[in-house]
């Protein structure tokens, strides 16, 4: 169980790394690329915005994925309390 809620964590920290990544190699490409200062801020710009997009869609999908893992992670709890919450009833019930 905690192995999936590990995994979930490890793949979201990967793809921030490689968002970041993404975003520094695009940004160094476009500085050192032979074009005007205002062409260069306007790439500059739409890149920003594109991995904004991407960023939010990134944390979109982690946060649906921790909500899905909650949800089990609770249902197994609850399962697993159901035997302890009938016997300690029989034993209430024995004890009347």
């Amino acid at each position: 169980m905690t192995d999936q809620v590990d995994q979930g964590g490890q793949l979201g920290s990967t793809l921030m790394v490689f968002l970041l990544g993404v975003a520094v190699g695009a940004t160094v490409a476009i500085l050192y690329a032979p074009a005007s200062g205002t062409e260069t801020r306007a790439q500059i710009a739409d890149k920003a915005g594109h991995l904004k997009e991407r960023a939010s869609d990134l944390s979109h999908q982690v946060a649906e994925r921790a909500v899905e893992i909650k949800d089990r992670v609770v249902a197994k709890v609850r399962k697993s309390g159901e035997p302890v919450a009938d016997g300690v009833d029989a034993v209430a019930e024995a004890a009347t």
